[in-house]
């Protein structure tokens, strides 16, 4: 080729070039001019504000919020983050644009451990999840479902408290409490989705069944190098693809056996009556299955097994560890909410779950706990699913969305002595727990809200009043609040305490 003719040709590229780099600028201003770049700290290469999260997210967000405010943009490796910190701005996400970003990014826990996102929580928005989202609300998870399993809950209520006596050697020793809370919130739990509870023995390989759970819960709020900076993917730096694998091998063996089992009890059933059996939620998952129109397979159900067993049983037993925590570190609060129980219930019976309705002071320390203390103080993170404007800022699509509840919950402008244990502040106030008032969002809002709030509540609510009526409590020393990270945020350490028997009843035995 002549090389005049090689010169035009460079020369037209690189004008072609210029063209296009000054077309993209131009088009990009006109639909951004009057958008304003969202504020967040300067990212390092390849790693972005990574190293800026620590061992406690939550925290660190917030302490950057107050450099940065309410709306922030922060490069997690290479995935454009932006974190929510204020109940105007929550709303923004949650509520007027909740349709943009009702979907979930993809994960590494998801894939790995979560049948590759096929559960609610983690699964991405669109047809198959809503169909599983409206099994969950209307069938699994309702408020009259939940309502048929009170004998469950009471009864292993009652199982408790007396455990809990004779482990005191009848208050004579310190028990751990959140360890009986982690085997009642697992008991009851099980015999919702299964009729039975199950022990270590019914899991393979020497694994517990409590370490499984909390296995799963563990990984599910980690920040994982690689889903940040995929060309470290394949090296598995922190081993947790290796740890998530291992956990849902472990977990499958056991959802197959539930799933199994029940097929085969409803093989040998013969016409039972109608009433015969209160039917547990893998009963109604398999019966939804076979129903026409229906489209819910097999992982579909173990999904949701996981989902039901993950949320029942820690973000249950996190809330009330936190909650026996504040009240024993406030003895005229807990003073205040037994003489309240006493004086609805007495001290010769048992407190039952239609007398919980009526004690409104110890409702409130439930929702002045979840003020504090958010079971997932980030949420589960949102992804735009196009491209937004939020107010004066532009999102583009893929965005993945940090919702601070943690920082919401004690945020000084919002709440007065937001850093205080004061369960009076909800005393005559209505606030909603499912996700109404953008101030208190314990279980986030809109589509991706938990649908498991109702379950949740009455189990927290139940248990907590059956500790503090039945026993006074003793405890070594300062109590320490050391959080622990994961998709729930937990106390570090164990709570010992020593119950001493208050009621006029015989001991429990």
């Amino acid at each position: 080729m002549e090389p005049l003719s090689c010169f035009l040709i460079e020369t037209a590229s690189i004008g072609l070039g210029i063209f296009f780099f000054f077309y993209c600028f131009v088009y990009k201003s006109k639909r951004n001019g009057s958008k304003v770049k969202l504020p967040g700290p300067r990212p390092w290469p390849v790693v972005g504000s990574l190293h800026l999260l620590g061992n406690l997210p939550h925290q660190a967000l917030t302490k950057l919020a107050r450099k940065y405010g309410s709306i922030m943009f922060l490069r997690l490796g290479s995935i454009p983050t932006v974190v929510v910190s204020s109940p105007a701005m929550a709303k923004e996400f949650l509520k007027t644009h909740d349709l943009v970003f009702a979907t979930r990014p993809n994960s590494t826990y998801g894939k790995y451990v979560a049948y590759d996102h096929k559960d609610v929580p983690f699964g991405p928005y669109g047809e198959s999840w809503r169909q599983k989202r409206k099994l969950m609300t209307l069938e699994l998870l309702s408020v009259k479902r939940n309502d048929s399993f009170r004998f469950v809950r009471e009864e292993e209520v009652s199982t408790m408290i007396a455990s809990i006596w004779q482990e005191s050697g009848h208050g004579a020793q310190f028990v751990d409490v959140k360890k009986r809370l982690s085997s009642l919130t697992q008991n009851i739990i099980c015999r919702m989705f299964a009729s039975r509870t199950y022990s270590d023995h019914d899991l393979s390989g020497a694994h517990g069944f409590k370490e499984m759970v909390g296995e799963m819960f563990a990984l599910s709020g980690t920040f994982p190098i690689g889903e940040y900076i995929p060309f470290l993917d394949w090296m598995d730096l922190q081993g947790f693809r290796r740890r998530m694998q291992t956990v849902h091998k472990i977990f499958d063996g056991f959802a197959e056996k539930v799933i199994d089992d029940h097929i085969d009890r409803r093989l040998g059933e013969r016409k039972p009556k109608e009433g015969d059996r209160v039917k547990d939620l893998v009963d109604v998952m398999l019966i939804m299955a076979e129903t026409e129109g229906q489209a819910i397979s097999r992982v579909d159900i173990k999904a949701m097994i996981m989902d039901i067993l993950n949320g029942g049983m820690e973000t249950a037993v996190t809330v009330l560890d936190w909650a026996m925590s504040e009240l024993l570190r406030n003895p005229e609060t807990l003073a205040r909410a037994q003489l309240e129980i006493e004086s609805a219930v007495g001290r010769d019976r048992r407190v039952q779950e239609r007398d919980v309705m009526s004690f409104e002071y110890l409702r409130c320390a439930v929702k002045e706990t979840l003020r504090l203390h958010p079971p997932a103080p980030l949420l589960i993170p949102h992804e735009s699913m196009e491209e937004c404007s939020v107010g004066e800022y532009f999102i583009p699509q893929k965005t993945r969305v940090f919702v601070n509840v943690w920082a919401i919950g004690r945020d000084e402008n919002v709440w007065k002595d937001a850093h205080q244990f004061k369960p009076e502040r909800f005393m005559g106030i209505n606030k909603d727990l499912r996700g109404q008032d953008f101030d208190f969002l314990p279980f986030g809002a809109g589509r991706r809200g938990c649908p498991g709030i109702s379950m949740g509540i009455s189990i927290t609510e139940l248990v907590l009043a059956q500790l503090l009526h039945c026993f006074d409590w003793t405890v070594k020393g300062d109590i320490d609040m050391v959080e622990e990270f994961g998709i729930t945020v937990s106390r570090k350490n164990p709570l010992f305490a020593c119950p001493k028997w208050r009621l006029t009843t015989e001991y429990p035995s």
